[in-house]
């Protein structure tokens, strides 16, 4: 480490990487000496400016403020000016050593930094400049300080001695500018020479030569000591200055010099802007192939385009390395945290020992005074006195420091031990975090792995897109805590920067005290006579030590910061494992998931056999039947099989709606009105299926009389079902319209009514639906009632939560007044709900049995279900009057009023539920107890209908069982009807035959009709996205003509700024002769970032993110599309008998070009032809399924790791996307032959 400052333009290393110093010297952002580097690679943190000022120019990220002790100089090349023109500048400083910094040294320094001259002075220390700084680096404070001198005229033989020992003084520090908060070096010299008149510097070298060496002394508190010591320097001391120029004339000349300087350093900067904007012109000409080439990449990615699963697996990726280096920046910041807590004991530790030296030299000083006080009445030996005094005192200070240093030694030692066991813990807590975290990144592997190989079953579910959308916002999501983490690192780095410059600080600050020390003791022991003097000295240092006091403190209040910032990010840590273990579970849930879809699918596939089986079984079963079953049974028959299925369909909308909006358990969160309307629909939907039940029911164990008068209602209620398969449809394709269902749901019920007052009217036949269906009603309310105060509760601290609304609380707190009740309406309405499900259970598991319980508990069940609209009134009126209450205070209409809410509530119960209130109670009281009754009338009835005596067997004999004799009894043998019958039969069979010949005919003219309307809409797409790209190719275009002529006009200043350059220098060349022959170092001024650049950049971006948003709509969109153009296929012919399967033939399930030529060795069947339609169907349907997409995931991998330097490496043929394309027109290809071969045969057979 350098244990100098580094001077400027030196190459040197730090942890960052290596990099050249450009500048050296106090800062504003904090306290100190700073050295400021520009790194050759982009890891830095600036561009030479920190909040606003510019301490020098470089790229962005190139630049870093360290300390100097963190600085390893590689190489250096100081400048050494000639000996003359030292020694003529140093006389010049002798006597006007003040100067604005524009000769010699200073003007290179100036070149260097033209503005660290300003920016030298410290913000927190005063500063105590010396009597004579180095050469170039005088700051315009104290250069305001020096009289008009002239600096052409002097006589050199008088000053010629001081000159040349300020130059060996001044040399070692020539290199960069000195920083006023350094301690400054006492001397031993007595006080009283240094307020000697100017006379003894010219007559006496030597005590000149000590006088302007050394620097002036002062206070910490009191820097008058630099004006009277600065103006002794300043007097002539010599006759030969009386040819000094006049005062205005140099005042007139030094102004000239500062207006030449002030437009040099325009003009550098000036040229450094051109530079860089030429560099960026430069950039943009070398960007323009790049960006028609990209264009390029982006039409063919356009062109063939598939799902994002790679974008996801790459994001995933991504987030894993992203934590792996947020969990090493933790470890570093912990190491770093370590280390400051050290360097706080220290500086504990050698706080003590200043105050023990302080209680010292206070010790000493109450001897002086006493032995001053006796030195005045008496002068009888008071050196040997003062000396036995101080002995005595140091043996008892001495007896005192070793008591307090074994203390601070044994508990030194305990907290070391203490330490040494937390850090042995937390090294054994991160070894378990670290396995833990491998063993999760071996999870997470096979996870993938897993999800790779059910990928093709979860294109099958039709959950898979909303699948992958959540996977990507959660992957998303962890991104982003992952860049917040990332950001707390940044922040706890930066405090322990600034714990080091406080160190450094008080290091420094130390040193001072130190000497200060020092030479009050060395004054007290040669001077006596000056007590008083020592006495403010004294003072001065107490004031000293209470800011140094301040200080420690500040230091420790720093210290606690970063500790409870530093278990925020542990905090942070663990929650992130925590959600990387949700990640695991939710993956495990999706494979139970997919797993249970299939069995689902397979249980699905075999019903539909069974259910296709049994609709051909009727076909055959039905020409058998009478036709008195079928003049007088079969409307009948088909009422009572309506009604079943209405309930059965009714049923089915309302679990899969419940489902989607996640009911009940999104009852316990935020509440939505829409979520209200779909509670409000299921209970109007279950009361239209449970009457649709009792009707099925009461038809099951009717008379047969009456199952014949029914069904002459057949022919009006048949169209209903239509209404209802259409809104099962709706729900299908996930377009399920709630209020048009609402609404038929409304006829239907007003229909049914009237069909129950008018046929099924006095029975008791549904016993057992009634009582399901009083239960059901029940449970609905409840969740309308919950729902309703849900949506007040969401509500009210949605807008509360809002800072745009203007609050009137009134003295109000809403927590108190209205979300704990509401919060306990909710906890008893979830007790209640569970009383109520239990309930429901038990009546469909009577039903189930055909049983019902006895008639004596129906009374109870209505009662319970007619005591539930109160309170569903009381929840839905208020949230009626609470939202345009709220509305009107969004919209500013008028302000949010929490008396008005807790009025509403009020009114709302007492025309509700707290009618009959008893005095001394609250209406929340009121309503909390009307739910407690329903739930304790609930709990009372519960009991009852689970015991075995309160339940009854309904029984009956169906009417078409008692239907059978009568018909057969009507049925009469006639040979000729039956032989005709035979002959009739025969004659539909083969108009049956020849049918279905056509309908195979037909649907094979469907399915070519089908392949070319998809290859049409591919190619409409196609056309599309070609005119979107050429539509955004002339934008770009047209961005790049303006470009140019931007560049034009640049070039152009460039050109006029240029010549306004060479003027300057022509103008300048006198005053650079008067300066010298010095060089000034050319500066290396980086290349900043400009508007343009960065424009261009974020356009570029934005067209990234575009590509990859339409490329994720284009795979989403095709996809539905092709799930409609299958759903909306036609079925496949039934099979005329359920024959054995033959075995395939293999030459149409062969994908090569051989197998696909070859003729097949047996004749083709019609069996053997339609299965290898369906495999040919199936192959086409999950080829143009498939996304066309092309992975570029390779060649982006490579192209990002070739950025600075591009370099062509090998890829595997397959990964390109070329031969992707290849492979896709291949597989094209492949199946066109297929179909050509299929229809071959067809042909021949």
């Amino acid at each position: 480490m350098s244990a100098v400052d580094p001077p400027i333009g030196a190459l040197v290393e730090i942890s960052s990487g290596k990099g050249i110093v450009r500048f050296c010297g106090t800062t504003s952002f904090a306290p100190g000496k700073w050295v400021g580097i520009e790194l050759f690679e982009s890891k830095g943190k600036n561009d030479g400016s920190i909040q606003g000022v510019v301490y020098f120019s470089c790229k962005p990220s190139h630049g870093v403020f360290i300390r100097p002790s963190q600085v390893k100089v590689i190489t250096t090349e100081p400048e050494h000016p000639p000996v003359s023109r030292a020694q003529s500048n140093l006389a010049r400083s002798i006597i006007g050593h003040q100067r604005t910094p524009s000769t010699g040294l200073a003007r290179a320094a100036s070149l260097r930094s033209a503005s660290s001259s300003s920016r030298s002075s410290s913000p927190v220390k005063v500063p105590t400049p010396s009597l004579l700084p180095p050469s170039g680096t005088s700051s315009p404070r104290t250069s305001r300080l020096a009289p008009p001198s002239s600096p052409v005229k002097r006589v050199p033989s008088l000053a010629l001695q001081p000159r040349k020992s300020l130059a060996l003084s001044s040399s070692g520090e020539s290199g960069g500018p000195r920083s006023p908060s350094l301690p400054i070096p006492r001397t031993t010299v007595p006080s009283s020479s240094a307020y000697s008149p100017p006379h003894d510097i010219t007559t006496t070298p030597s005590h000149s030569l000590t006088n302007g060496s050394v620097p002036a002394t002062s206070s910490l508190t009191n820097g008058s000591g630099i004006v009277r010591t600065a103006s002794m320097t300043r007097e002539p001391s010599s006759p030969h200055l009386t040819r000094i120029v006049d005062d205005t004339e140099l005042q007139e000349l030094r102004a000239k010099t500062r207006v030449l300087e002030a437009k040099r350093a325009d003009d550098a900067r000036h040229i450094r802007e051109l530079e860089t904007r030429l560099s960026e012109a430069e950039s943009f000409v070398a960007l323009r192939p790049k960006l028609q080439a990209k264009l390029n990449q982006l039409q063919t990615e356009l062109i063939a385009t598939r799902r994002e699963l790679a974008d996801a697996q790459q994001l995933a990726q991504l987030s894993d390395n992203r934590g792996i280096d947020s969990q090493e920046q933790l470890e570093m910041a912990m190491l770093d945290k370590e280390v400051a807590e050290e360097k706080a004991e220290l500086a504990e530790a050698e706080l003590e020992e200043l105050r023990e030296k302080l209680a010292q030299v206070e010790v000493e000083l109450h001897v002086l005074k006493e032995s001053g006080s006796a030195g005045e009445g008496g002068e009888a030996n008071p050196q040997s006195s003062l000396a036995y005094i101080q002995l005595e005192k140091q043996n008892e200070r001495l007896k005192e420091a070793l008591i307090r240093l074994r203390d601070m030694s044994q508990q030194a030692e305990q907290e070391q031990r203490r330490r040494i066991a937390e850090m042995e813990k937390d090294i054994t807590g991160i070894d378990d975090l670290q396995g833990q975290y491998e063993s999760t990144l071996i999870k997470l592997s096979n996870a993938e792995t897993q999800i790779e190989d059910l990928k093709a079953q979860l294109d099958d579910a039709l959950g898979a897109e909303e699948m992958l959308v959540q996977l990507t916002e959660r992957n998303l999501m962890l991104g982003e805590k992952i860049e917040e983490m990332r950001i707390t690192i940044e922040d706890l780095e930066a405090l322990k920067e600034l714990n080091d410059e406080l160190e450094e600080n008080h290091i420094e600050t130390e040193k001072a005290l130190q000497e200060e020390i020092d030479s009050k003791d060395s004054q007290i022991r040669e001077h006596l006579q000056k007590i008083s003097t020592l006495e403010d000295a004294c003072q001065d240092l107490d004031n000293t030590i209470s800011q140094f006091r301040e200080l420690v403190l500040q230091l420790q209040s720093e210290l606690d910061t970063m500790r409870t910032q530093t278990q925020t990010a542990q905090h942070e840590s663990a929650t992130a494992v925590s959600q990387t273990a949700a990640m695991m579970s939710l993956n495990l849930k999706l494979q139970s998931s997919a797993a249970k879809n299939q069995a689902k699918t397979i249980e699905l596939e075999i019903r539909k056999l069974e259910a296709r089986e049994s609709r051909e079984l009727v076909g055959i079963v039905q020409p058998y039947l009478p036709q008195l079953y079928v003049e007088s049974d079969s409307d009948a028959t088909s009422c009572y099989l309506l009604f079943q299925r209405l309930g059965y369909k009714i049923d089915l909308i309302n679990t899969v709606v419940g489902h989607a909006h996640g009911l009940p358990e999104s009852l316990n969160g935020d509440v939505s009105e829409t979520l209200v309307g779909i509670c409000e629909m299921r209970g109007r939907a279950a009361s239209l299926a449970t009457l649709c039940k009792r009707f099925t029911a009461i038809l099951r164990r009717c008379d047969p009389a009456s199952f014949l008068n029914i069904g002459r209602i057949y022919p009006e209620i048949a169209p209903m079902e239509k209404r209802i398969d259409m809104h099962v449809d709706l729900l299908r394709r996930d377009q399920f319209r709630e209020m048009e269902f609402v609404s038929d749901v409304f006829k239907l019920q007003a229909q049914f009514d009237h069909l129950a007052e008018t046929y099924f009217s006095g029975s008791d036949q549904d016993l057992g639906e009634r009582e399901l269906g009083y239960a059901l009603s029940f449970d609905h309310d409840l969740d309308a009632f919950a729902a309703s105060i849900g949506l007040t509760k969401t509500s009210v601290a949605a807008i509360l939560r809002d800072e745009d609304v203007v609050l009137e609380m009134g003295g109000y707190d809403p927590e108190v007044e209205l979300f704990e009740p509401l919060q306990k309406l909710l906890d008893q309405c979830k007790s209640a709900k569970v009383l109520s499900r239990k309930l429901t259970k038990r009546l469909e598991d009577v039903i189930q049995d055909s049983t019902a319980l006895k008639v004596h508990l129906v009374a109870q069940l209505m009662s319970l279900s007619n005591a539930v609209p109160e309170i569903v009134n009381f929840g839905i009126s208020l949230a009626q009057l609470v939202i345009p209450h709220l509305s009107d205070a969004r919209s500013a209409k008028s302000s949010f009023q929490f008396a008005t809410i807790l009025s509403y509530a009020k009114q709302t119960a007492m025309s509700t539920v707290a009618k009959d209130m008893r005095p001394g109670t609250s209406y929340w009281e009121a309503v909390s107890e009307a739910i407690a009754q329903l739930a304790a009338e609930c709990n009372k009835l519960l009991p009852l209908a689970l015991e075995p005596e309160s339940v009854v067997k309904i029984g009956g004999t169906a009417p078409w069982v008692a239907r059978i004799d009568e018909i057969r009894a009507s049925t009469a043998v006639n040979a000729e009807a039956e032989r005709k019958a035979a002959q009739l039969q025969d004659e539909v069979q083969g108009l049956v035959r020849s049918l279905k010949a056509r309908d195979q005919t037909i649907q094979e003219s469907g399915v070519k009709i089908e392949l070319m309307e998809r290859r049409m809409e591919a190619g409409k797409k196609q056309g599309d996205t070609i005119v979107e790209l050429e539509i955004e190719l002339s934008k770009a275009r047209k961005q790049e003509r303006a470009y140019e002529e931007a560049m034009e006009q640049l070039q152009a200043d460039l050109d006029v700024l240029e010549q306004e350059n060479v003027k300057l220098k022509t103008m300048a060349a006198p005053e650079r002769q008067a300066a010298g022959n010095q060089p000034a170092e050319p500066d290396n001024v980086p290349v900043e970032g400009s508007l343009e650049t960065s424009h261009l950049l974020e356009q570029i971006e934005a067209l990234r993110g575009t590509v990859r948003f339409l490329r994720t709509e284009n795979s989403y969109l095709k996809g539905q599309d092709l799930l409609k153009e299958i759903q909306s296929l036609p079925p496949l012919p039934e099979p005329v008998s359920r024959l054995p399967t033959p075995s395939l033939d293999p030459s149409g399930l062969s994908d090569s070009e051989d197998s696909d030529s070859d003729v097949p060795s047996t004749p083709p069947t019609i069996r053997s032809l339609a299965t290898e339609t369906k495999m040919l169907y199936r192959d086409v349907i999950k080829f143009s399924s498939s996304p066309r997409v092309v992975d570029l995931s390779v060649l982006h991998a490579k192209r990002v790791g070739s950025e600075d330097k591009p370099v062509r490496g090998w890829m595997r043929r397959k990964d390109t996307p070329a031969q992707q394309v290849l492979d896709r027109k291949l597989e094209a290809e492949r199946l066109s032959r297929r179909v050509r071969g299929l229809l071959d045969r067809a042909s021949v057979l």
